[in-house]
């Protein structure tokens, strides 16, 4: 019931708006986005029940590549014959550096934590050449890793399609039924498409597959600030 949102495509398409606080020295940027969709998509599976989720992010960036953020999700599941409703909060701070005009090279820590209790730590460690990505993140909970690649394709009206596959290399801690057996590892796939409707108004739409889910969809929108 977790998502890491700097290295994820949403994450990379909807956030564009920016406010300068600027110091004697330094220079911060600080943004924010809020939205509305009809399915909380994470890594291939749902998390809200394929039902709708509110989430919102904001994000504080020094000029030297430091940030720091926190995110607010509601979600859902359920537990017996009881639906659940519940919200994650994460925070999350890291370090992104562009060595050239192609290639950027990034760490972050994210905290998940959870309303009905719980919490976590994931780190990634992301590189990305050109409108490629290929981040690693390690879950420290459940020790266990998940690689992504994302390239991203420029298209029409400053809109844009992400193409992702991902890994889980210790999905055995995700118990996914392989044909009665926990799968040793498992790939997810999805397409992510975001287009501007104004200057602050972004739509998204995705479509995952996961090897051992079901096929998962997601309409939405974005407001950046």
């Amino acid at each position: 019931m977790k998502k890491l949102l700097l290295s994820s495509c949403i994450m990379a398409i909807a956030m564009s708006a920016t406010q300068t606080v600027a110091a004697e020295e330094s220079q911060f940027t600080a943004s924010g986005k809020m939205m509305a969709l009809s399915n909380y998509l994470w890594r291939g599976q749902t998390i809200s029940d394929d039902k709708p989720s509110l989430q919102a992010d904001l994000m504080v960036e020094h000029d030297s590549g430091f940030y720091l953020g926190t995110s607010f999700e509601t979600y859902r599941y359920e537990d017996a014959d009881t639906v659940v409703k519940d919200y994650e909060i994460d925070y999350y701070a890291g370090y992104y550096l562009m060595a050239t005009d192609d290639l950027g090279f990034g760490f972050n820590a994210m905290k998940y934590t959870y309303g009905d209790g719980g919490d976590t730590v994931e780190y990634a460690l992301s590189v990305d050449y050109q409108a490629m990505n290929l981040a690693a993140n390690y879950d420290q909970d459940l020790e266990t890793w998940y690689t992504e690649l994302n390239y991203s394709f420029a298209l029409f009206n400053d809109s844009s399609l992400v193409a992702h596959v991902g890994l889980y290399t210790d999905a055995e801690a995700y118990e996914f039924d392989d044909n009665g057996e926990v799968a040793d590892t498992a790939y997810d796939i999805a397409l992510r498409y975001n287009y501007p409707l104004l200057a602050q108004l972004d739509l998204m739409l995705e479509a995952s597959y996961h090897e051992f889910n079901d096929d998962h969809y997601m309409v939405g929108l974005a407001y950046s600030f």
